[in-house]
């Protein structure tokens, strides 16, 4: 252990006591100048039974010569690096000894390892760390360093991760990390292990056996957020490999592997490309896990939450969790996710079905329930227990629950009227190396839960009041979990399904199981029956998936509408006809041909097939030409069948089947519409109902999935169903079609007809309902124009916003849809709403993004003055109407694209509209570099946007004094730092070197401000060291002692603070422009204790002890040298500059007032 930061050093060296390998030593050499590090060694060594050696070095030998030293005192045959922050598991050392005493010829063996935070927890796989075997794998040792030396990823490891003989590394003397005789700087982990590999392979175990901590303590973590800082060292590294011999510039990728227990032969292997894919699946498996950590309430939510609650009644929850076979780290996983939230119930109860006695000291809440037989039975006997609360849920051990849904859960349930069962959504674990899925289902759609029951019966809570009467549940059905909760749904769901309700929220991480298809099969077959569908009969058309047949008696006449418009060609035409005669199998059918501005060569077709005699067609030519939507309900008049068929002419029949297959559904007395799925010629699907709200008017549900992809939750494969389906292919009975007046031509004279359609059925009680496998020909993806997609919304914009049939986590600006959104858009926990929603668009994620809408937004989340979210463009209506805002703010917004989507908020949204506005723009230096980025014509579209808002907030009252006459209501919200970091900086270190630090740090916006000081930084070149950050114009730069690169904003705070500085200087021009500007400038530098000599105008004058100077050269350098002139006043006016700051400008207090009476109603 070569040890500097005794920070993580007890749970590094607890981790070695917990090895279950004993015959060890411990060998620490401390570089830390204190005694911190030996007293915690000298007491571990003291509870140990193996030895512990301790030597603290006389002077710093930093990583490389410290591990030498440890090396060449240790006595052991392999050796064990530990860094005195990372963490071994308990069986790390002894399966990585076992690895070399069996293998002689693996050199080097390492292991998959995990990144955690300060506080020890998982963080998500970087490429470095994502898993890339799925086994123990060896590989061969030479040609590993020929690949590194053309692809440096390091994903053998860190030091701790690794373990090799110690005669191999005492080879190496001092010079452990060196390649060449040349110290390689920040790869010198590398170095050594291409050292090691040239005498022996590389094993690498797939098990994760040490944790690398990841914490901003480490000098190495903070040199990794500097980028740029390891090229010379890569440099170094990939020269000296070449000059050794052992790489070259071939750019070979290839590495020999073979399985460690040589169970077969070895393999020519593209490592390249395998840590490629291990990079996109930690990065997939980082963003999932970061998209379910943000579900979770606020500290500010959560009393919220408990007076909703408190008012409304805590439900009671008994949980039954299969622990039987489980061993009790599956077991904990399970019982740790529930136990932070038992105070939401009353109460919440876990039943360990298979436990018999529990520990001494369980906690209350959790009872054995040693219950035999089949899992009916154990629900059955819970279900009649007085004491098994209100709610019964059946889990297993190793589900893990989720802090979303167990928080928005017990508010689900405590909502009017009463529910008599409830369904979450949740994860599927993937199998090997894959992220886990997530499972995000519809509102209760009986086609789906009979076509894919897998997706949608698991993990229900059911009323036990509910259950009771229809006898618990069913013991036929008890060898299959999914088929027993399917069967109590479906009886649930015979009395009715209004009070089956949906929580859009991941309730749980779960594996999927396999399927009795059989038993789930006869569960769907026995409701079938019971519904009346005595001939019903049920096929398994793929693993869990049922393609329900209900045999009905009757086979009426169906009236296909076809209408040949003008843009229809006849070989299209003449297809559609054809195929529809020659392959249709069900004859009871009648075509209605109806010629409609048709082309001449059209119509000739026509009139011959009039001569034909055919009596399924029936012919029809308008005298004019007639909307699309007007000529379909003009046909649908003259029809005889009791079921009409609109098909578009430029489809085609590809199926015999295929109006049997919508009939089955068609003749449901439940199911008002049904509609068929389309495909391409290249076998792509055009649709498979349609999303009308999805953003780009292209609203074809699936477009673009390919014909055999099985579709979100198998819905490519089995019925379902869904908010529209496409005139492409519609089935309706007739006298529902005259009942709603047919298709509204008046308002939808072409596209969005079917849509609107389909939702006034629904509106009147019918489903809709896709059957995918009624499969069409049809080249085109369903699109709505404008004029369309307007029309529908004003129309049926909460409908379309809060679709049943589509998940509100899933993305509306993707063609197709079924693509995971951002956390943040679907997160409303709390459904009585008692925060104000804000919906923020800043204008940029930097500076102004920040200080003027993101950390104001914060700030108020966590005082719990609102909700609210942030999206840097602004939404489709359709979007913002899913969050439904109270307020939106809106940051700097003067494009025209912009202003027309603000014009149109009204139309469809209540929000408050606050416009957001930090600096005149109406008269931006000649110099700025933002003048590329608004428009020319800023002075007519700044107005325009204006008087789009409700009001206006400024940063300073002399920019509200310059836009008074464009606004009637604007409001002065000061520009002020968040407590978090601005207050938590550490103290100020003073300078103690030759020559005081005097420097600037800003945004590039500067040069005007900057070179109007260019004389004075020469000036003073020989007496200051001058320091800038973010911006160093070059009249500047030969008179700097220093310039780094502007950050981003998460981290500017501790980089300003890190300059040290003994001055800073806020220089402005005077012009129109600054005197609107704040004094954010003063504030920062105020927050690290830096004193300040500014210029004397506008924003700069007020209370703020700082030093203010006309803009002459001679007034600045006097009042820079008079500053430098006494370090002790010097420091004292930092000090009280701080304090100023953290009195009276912080984004707290009185200061979150001003900001809450800006932006909310």
């Amino acid at each position: 252990m070569p040890a500097f930061k005794p920070v993580f050093l007890k749970a590094a060296l607890a981790s070695v006591a917990a090895q279950h390998y004993r015959a060890i030593e411990l060998v620490v050499c401390d570089d830390h100048p204190g005694d911190a590090v030996r007293d915690l060694v000298e007491a571990f060594a003291a509870t140990v039974p193996f030895p512990v050696r301790y030597y603290a070095n006389p002077e710093r030998l930093r990583e490389s010569r410290n591990g030498a030293r440890c090396v060449s005192l240790a006595r052991g045959q392999f050796i064990k690096f530990l860094y005195d922050d990372d963490v071994l598991h308990p069986d790390c050392i002894a399966a990585q000894a076992a690895v070399l005493r069996a293998h002689p010829d693996v050199a080097l063996v390492t292991s998959r390892r995990r990144r955690i935070d300060a506080r020890g927890k998982t963080l998500p796989d970087t490429l470095h760390t994502a898993p890339i075997f799925p086994a123990d794998t060896r590989l061969e040792g030479r040609a590993l360093v020929r690949f590194l030396g053309q692809h440096p990823h390091n994903f053998i490891g860190e030091p701790s991760a690794v373990m090799c003989r110690r005669t191999d590394l005492a080879a190496f003397g001092e010079r452990l990390m060196d390649l060449d005789g040349q110290p390689i700087q920040w790869f010198g982990d590398l170095a050594m292990y291409t050292k090691l590999l040239q005498h022996g392979d590389l094993a690498y175990l797939a098990a994760p056996l040490s944790d690398f901590r990841v914490s901003t303590a480490q000098f190495s973590q903070f040199g990794r957020e500097r980028p740029g800082i390891g090229e010379r060292g890569l440099d170094d590294f990939q020269r000296s490999l070449r000059t050794l011999g052992w790489s070259d510039d071939d750019g070979e990728a290839r590495v020999t592997v073979a399985p460690l227990d040589g169970t077969t032969a070895a393999i020519d292997f593209d490592l390249l490309s395998a840590l490629a894919h291990a990079e996109d699946r930690a990065r997939v498996r980082g963003q999932l896990i970061q998209w379910q950590r943000q579900r979770r309430l606020l500290p500010a939510q959560q009393p919220l939450a408990e007076a909703y609650l408190d008012a409304h009644g805590r439900p009671s929850l008994s949980i039954l969790l299969d622990a039987r076979d489980a061993d009790a780290a599956t077991l904990a996983a399970s019982l740790d996710s529930l136990a932070f939230h038992i105070d939401g119930y009353a109460p919440l109860q876990v039943w360990l079905w298979g436990v018999e006695v529990l520990p001494p000291g369980t906690a209350g809440w959790i009872k054995p329930w040693p219950c035999g037989g089949s899992l009916a039975d154990a629900l059955n006997a819970l279900l009649v227990r007085a004491d098994a609360g209100d709610w019964l849920l059946h889990a297993t051990a190793g589900d893990v629950f989720c802090t979303g849904a167990m928080q928005r859960l017990p508010l689900a349930l405590a909502e009017a009227p009463p529910l008599r069962a409830l369904f979450a959504d949740e994860w599927h674990r993937g199998g090997g190396f894959n992220p886990p899925s997530p499972v995000l289902r519809p509102d209760f759609d009986p086609d789906l839960l009979l076509g894919h029951p897998a997706a949608m019966a698991r993990h229900w809570l059911f009323a036990r009041a509910a259950l009771l009467p229809l006898g618990g549940f069913d013991p036929t059905w008890a060898g299959d979990a999914t088929a027993l909760a399917l069967d109590m749904i479906l009886r649930l769901a015979e009395h009715g399904s209004g009070d089956l309700a949906h929580l859009p929220e991941p309730l749980l991480y779960t594996d999927p199981v396999p399927n009795d298809d059989a038993l789930q099969g006869a569960v769907i077959t026995a409701h079938l029956h019971r519904r009346g569908h005595a001939q019903a009969r049920v096929e398994c058309v793929g693993p869990g998936l049922f393609r329900p047949a209900y045999g009905h008696a009757s086979t009426p006449k169906v009236s296909i509408v076809l209408i040949a418009d003008a843009h229809v060609p006849l070989a299209l035409l003449q297809r559609c006809l054809l195929s529809l005669l020659e392959k249709t199998t069900y004859t009871a059918y009648e075509v209605l041909l109806v010629g409609n501005g048709a082309d001449a060569a059209a119509a000739q077709w026509m009139q011959q097939l009039s001569t034909i005699g055919d009596a399924r067609l029936r012919l029809f030519a308008l005298d004019d030409a007639l909307a699309h939507a007007a000529a379909a309900n003009l046909a649908a008049s003259q029809a005889s069948g009791e079921q009409l068929l609109f098909l578009r002419a430029d489809a085609a029949i590809v199926q015999p089947h295929w109006l049997d297959t919508l009939l089955e559904h068609g003749l449901r007395p439940e199911v008002g519409i049904t509609g068929a799925r389309t495909v391409s010629a290249e076998g792509r699907v055009t649709q498979a109902g349609l999303l009308a709200g999805l953003a780009d008017g292209t609203i074809g549900a699936f477009a673009g999935e390919a014909i055999d992809a099985p579709g979100y939750l198998g819905r490519l494969r089995v019925a379902h169903g869904t908010a529209a389906v496409s005139d492409r292919c519609l089935l309706i009975e007739r006298a529902l079609f005259e009942q709603l007046d047919g298709f509204d031509a008046d308002t939808f004279p072409g596209a969005g007809a079917d849509v609107d359609l389909c939702l006034r059925a629904s509106g009147h009680g019918y489903r809709v309902v896709c059957a995918p496998d009624a499969l069409l020909l049809h080249a085109d993806v369903p699109t709505l124009p404008a004029q369309a997609r307007e029309a529908l919304l004003d129309r049926w914009l909460p409908r379309i916003a809060q679709d049943p049939g589509y998940h509100p986590a899933l993305r509306l600006d993707v063609p197709g849809g079924f693509r995971l959104g951002e956390s943040a858009y679907s997160w409303q926990p709390l459904p009585h709403r008692p925060q104000p929603r804000v919906l923020a668009h800043p204008a940029d994620a930097q500076g102004s993004g920040q200080y003027r809408v993101l950390y104001p937004l914060a700030a108020l989340q966590e005082a719990g003055s609102a909700e609210g979210l942030a999206h840097a463009t602004l939404l489709d209506i359709v979007e913002q109407s899913r969050i439904d805002p109270d307020v939106v703010i809106l940051q700097r917004r003067v494009g025209e694209a912009d202003l027309d989507r603000i014009a149109a908020m009204p139309r469809h949204s209540r929000a408050l509209k606050v416009y957001e506005l930090d600096d005149y723009l109406l008269d931006l230096p000649a110099r700025s570099v933002h003048r590329a980025h608004l428009p020319a014509d800023i002075r007519r579209s700044l107005p325009r946007a204006l008087s789009l808002a409700d009001r206006l907030v400024v940063s300073t009252p002399a920019l509200a004094e310059a836009l008074g006459g464009l606004h009637p209501d604007i409001r002065v919200a000061y520009n002020r730092l968040p407590p978090n970091p601005w207050s938590r900086l550490p103290p100020p270190r003073r300078n103690a070197g030759p020559r005081p630090r005097v420097g600037w740090a800003g945004g590039i916006s500067h040069t005007g401000d900057l070179e109007m000081i260019a004389e004075v930084v020469r000036t003073l070149a020989d007496e200051v060291d001058w320091v800038f950050m973010g911006l160093c114009p070059p009249a500047l730069q030969p008179h700097v002692r220093e310039f780094h690169p502007g950050t981003e904003i998460a981290h500017y705070a501790r980089a300003l603070a890190r300059l040290h500085l003994d001055l800073a200087i806020a220089p402005l021009e005077d012009n129109r422009f600054n005197a609107c500007k704040s004094n954010l400038r003063l504030l920062e530098y105020g927050a690290c204790a830096v004193p300040v000599v500014a210029s004397d105008i506008e924003p700069y004058r007020g209370a703020l002890p700082v030093t203010r100077v006309r803009n002459r050269h001679q007034d600045w350098v006097a009042a820079i040298r008079e500053q430098l002139a006494d370090a002790d006043a010097r420091a004292a006016a930092g000090d009280a500059l701080r304090e100023a700051v953290h009195r009276d400008w912080m984004l707290a207090g009185e200061g979150l007032d001003d900001w809450r009476a800006a932006w909310l109603p």
